[in-house]
């Protein structure tokens, strides 16, 4: 089996360590790949690298913006070339369902590029002339060295969503994929290299967070760290972090409320709401977790929902006809199935689903049935902790003051849906919900380029558009005297 290496400084290269990483197929527990196994040296290389690239004078700083987006548009249109090898890639390691994986992962990868790529031009400054022969003019400068530190439920969309900004504004990258998905990730940088980005410009070590990330983040030469994933380990970043000042870009934890009221259109509410949930098998970051619905309307909601989730497809992820698939890793199926148990135990109900899918070819397989948690109140664990998996939690609630209170009810302020026919309501909604993200009559549907912001312990700093841009760069003031003059400095104070 050939073993996965690192891209550094424009080589391919395995880790001094001498050591690999099994991946895993979470739908048969069988070994799929394995991947070298950096550490902090090799960290230390890429990003001595990843600076010298960032140099003045060197082929990655010289380019023009034209020549970077033209880099960055070759990319995309290798990664969609490969599409169906990356999908498969994706799918195997990770366990996201072939028809997820193959029309979304692949194209938000190589979107992100080809978006990027067309804003180059837009990194614009400002210029004035206040004091009448002074003019002060504020360009934009790269950052310099930024890691992208992706997770392992969206590794090609969230790795190329962090590389495309920094890229396009002159920055070089090293970039620490999660250890259970690298595949797809090496294989992006594969066509990251055929495109021709220069030496350093772009660079990939692979290893465990406990020691590459942190490595990462405690390296002085990094000036900014986008990173994707759990509250507690952003916190972490921050904290192994703080012997040098640093940027961060994070997208952290989520416990998202689905707010149905009496008046929505419940048969479309519950199809968004399968959607919201069950999507990549909830592990998704702005899932909605939390079924808020009004009391009036609550036993229609839960048999729909009781229907629909009887007719969800459940199969081996590679099948096209699959909708749902395993759990990434034996370690996330446990820990799903024990705040399941957790819920029980604090008095909520199982509706349907519950348990480990064990018959047939599924034995073998990290796979949990679709799950709804009836009864629940806003103290439980299940309530106010992230999952990231199948499990929905329902609550009712008696009024809009009410929704919105509960929907607060967490530390988490990532996304968040109100269905209601009530336009008048849906912005009140979504005024009171304190998310970077509201869905109106809909979930998950977004339109590329527009900038999010997380709120309260899901995150900081901007992502997307334009916006997300200007995070990878520094302001520089420049200030000309346009008439020199002599200025004898003490006696104009003097006078």
């Amino acid at each position: 089996m050939n073993v996965i290496t690192m891209y550094i400084n424009g080589q391919w290269v395995e880790s001094a360590s001498g050591r690999v990483t099994h991946i895993i197929n979470p739908a048969n527990g069988r070994v799929v790949a394995q991947a070298t196994r950096g550490n902090a040296d090799d960290v230390n290389t890429a990003v001595a690298a990843a600076k010298k690239a960032c140099e003045p004078g060197s082929p990655w700083r010289t380019l023009t913006p034209d020549e970077r987006a033209e880099l960055m548009t070759k990319a995309a249109d290798l990664i969609e070339s490969r599409a169906e090898e990356l999908a498969v890639a994706e799918t195997n390691s990770m366990g996201r369902v072939y028809r997820e994986t193959r029309y979304d992962d692949v194209y938000a990868a190589s979107g992100a590029f080809r978006y990027y790529a067309g804003l180059v031009h837009e990194l614009q400054g400002s210029s004035s002339i206040a004091n009448g022969d002074l003019m002060t003019v504020t360009i934009r400068e790269p950052l310099g060295v930024c890691a992208v530190l992706a997770p392992w439920n969206y590794s090609m969309g969230t790795t190329a969503a962090g590389m495309a900004p920094a890229l396009a504004a002159g920055n070089t990258v090293v970039v620490k994929p999660s250890s259970l998905t690298p595949v797809a990730t090496a294989m992006m940088f594969e066509c990251l290299a055929e495109a021709g980005f220069p030496a350093g410009s772009v660079n990939l070590v692979l290893g465990s967070g406990n020691e590459v990330g942190t490595a990462l983040a405690a390296n002085k030469d990094i000036a900014k760290i986008t990173f994707t994933g759990g509250t507690e380990t952003g916190r972490d970043i921050i904290e192994h972090s703080a012997t040098s000042v640093k940027r961060f870009s994070m997208e952290l934890g989520g416990k998202s409320a689905f707010i149905i009221f009496d008046d929505a259109d419940l048969d479309v509410a519950v199809d968004r709401l399968m959607f919201g949930i069950f999507l990549s098998q909830g592990q998704v970051c702005i899932a909605g977790s939390r079924l808020l619905v009004q009391a009036g309307v609550y036993e229609r909601v839960m048999n729909i929902l009781k229907e629909r989730i009887a007719k969800i497809r459940i199969g081996m992820p590679l099948d096209p006809d699959t909708e749902f698939g395993p759990m990434v890793s034996e370690k996330q199926m446990n820990r799903v199935l024990d705040y399941i148990r957790i819920g029980q135990e604090e008095g909520a109900h199982v509706l349907i689903g519950g348990k480990r899918i064990t018959v047939g070819d599924f034995a073998q397989g990290y796979f949990v049935e679709p799950t709804v948690l009836t009864d629940c109140t806003q103290n439980m664990r299940v309530v106010q902790e992230e999952i990231f998996g199948p499990v929905l939690t329902v609550q009712t609630f008696a009024d809009e003051d009410e929704a919105v209170r509960l929907a607060n009810g967490t530390c988490y302020g990532l996304a968040g849906g109100v269905f209601t026919t009530d336009m008048g309501r849906a912005l009140r909604v979504c005024a009171g919900v304190d998310t970077g993200i509201m869905y109106v009559n809909t979930y998950m549907d977004d339109t590329q380029g527009v900038p999010v912001s997380p709120h309260r312990q899901s995150g900081t700093t901007v992502d997307g558009g334009l916006d997300g841009l200007k995070e990878y760069t520094v302001l520089k003031q420049i200030n000309l005297k346009l008439i020199p003059d002599k200025t004898d400095w003490f006696s104009a104070v003097d006078k």
